[in-house]
């Protein structure tokens, strides 16, 4: 697997996006791989619902055209940031022209086409990036503790309608909320346990607790690990380890990224965090 610190890749604090390659054996990949990226907490929030106005992502957004986004794009040709409105849920859209999302409510998108621009929203949640490069298809997901599995479901609708396989991916796993900071109850650890792997929910020691504590009534607490379910998910349904990229940053613990646990413990306001934006950027 290839590890990588996303942090390190940020020189000022005011800089608004990170972008990184895939990896495979320890070796980044250049075009024709495609972008990984997430917009920061430098940027603004990314919030986005289709009821909704959200100037700030717009001319972050347009602005990302207008730049190193458009440079991956042939002369005369615009591409286009396809989102959905997430759902916490496993729906994964296949899509052949931005107008294939108008509306959609879901966590995923892929296509093979080049001058899309898949884009979901993440607070603590993981971005999961993915690439098949004989197929062509790309795409990106969001999996919070709900969604987790739903990598599958974006690679099982990639090979009903491309024939792509499982092993021919490219995988990375975004920043998210890690284990130092992630605590929950029994009960979600009993689902995490069941259906993922043992070790990705350890018992929490209180000596050495998270930085925040979760509410977990009052019950045994459990440490969950979020990259460890979804490793060994990938590794059950055929993804080789050389080519899972493993971005190492914990949201909550690093104010480079929007963190909705931090900032809503922070403010004391719910809905006071920095949604960020993840999309993924194919060469044309």
């Amino acid at each position: 697997m290839n590890e990588i610190c996303l942090a390190d890749f940020c020189q000022e604090s005011s800089q608004k996006y990170v972008a990184f390659s895939f990896y495979d054996d320890k070796k980044p990949l250049l075009a024709p791989s495609p972008l990984c990226a997430l917009s920061l907490r430098a940027a603004g929030s990314m919030r986005f619902r289709w009821n909704e106005s959200n100037p700030a992502r717009d001319d972050f957004l347009a602005s990302l055209r207008d730049s190193q986004v458009s440079g991956a794009a042939k002369a005369g040709e615009s591409k286009s940031f396809v989102p959905v409105q997430l759902s916490h849920s496993h729906t994964v859209y296949d899509v052949s022209c931005a107008e294939d999302t108008a509306g959609k409510i879901g966590d995923g998108i892929i296509t093979v086409n080049p001058s899309l621009i898949p884009t979901v929203t993440v607070a603590d949640c993981v971005p999961l990036f993915l690439w098949e490069p004989r197929t062509g298809v790309f795409g990106i997901v969001h999996s919070g503790w709900k969604g987790t599995g739903i990598v599958a479901d974006a690679l099982a609708l990639a090979a009903e309608r491309y024939g792509a396989n499982a092993s021919d991916f490219f995988i990375a796993i975004g920043p998210h909320i890690r284990e130092c900071c992630y605590c929950v109850d029994e009960e979600r650890a009993d689902y995490f346990a069941r259906n993922f792997s043992s070790d990705c929910v350890p018992p929490l020691d209180d000596a050495q607790g998270p930085k925040i504590r979760w509410n977990t009534g009052g019950g045994k607490a459990f440490r969950l690990s979020l990259e460890r379910a979804n490793l060994a998910l990938l590794k059950k349904i055929g993804v080789q380890e050389r080519r899972i990229t493993l971005c190492t940053d914990c949201t909550c613990c690093n104010p480079v990224f929007g963190s909705n646990r931090r900032e809503t413990i922070a403010t004391g306001c719910q809905d006071n965090f920095t949604v960020m934006a993840a999309f993924i950027v194919k060469p044309s």
